[in-house]
């Protein structure tokens, strides 16, 4: 099963994920929680507390013009590089993080 989760700001998203993948972890499904957000924050809400979730690395390479996937690495790989173990058995990713506020 997958599942993605998106909608307007400030509904919910982050803690309806959290939530989501704990119950679903805990009745004995394999859970990979990818955060995608632009302030990440799904590493401290799942349980990794502020300062775990401040360890994650971003997977996506965000060098060029566009953001992609590490070139060379199986999706087993990049799992075991870029994954962090959580409570219940989630493995949890970060998929990028804003480097500097935009203008505006």
């Amino acid at each position: 099963m997958r599942l993605g989760i998106s909608g307007k700001g400030g509904v919910g998203k982050t803690t309806t994920s959290a939530v989501l993948s704990r119950t679903l972890a805990r009745r004995g499904h394999r859970v990979i929680a990818i955060d995608c957000d632009s302030d990440p924050n799904l590493g401290a809400n799942i349980g990794l507390g502020e300062e775990g979730a401040a360890k994650l690395r971003p997977f996506l390479d965000q060098s060029g013009p566009r953001r992609r996937v590490p070139e060379g690495l199986s999706p087993v790989e990049l799992l075991e590089e870029y994954g962090t173990p959580g409570p219940d058995g989630i493995t949890i990713m970060l998929g990028a993080m804003a480097e500097k506020a935009g203008s505006g």
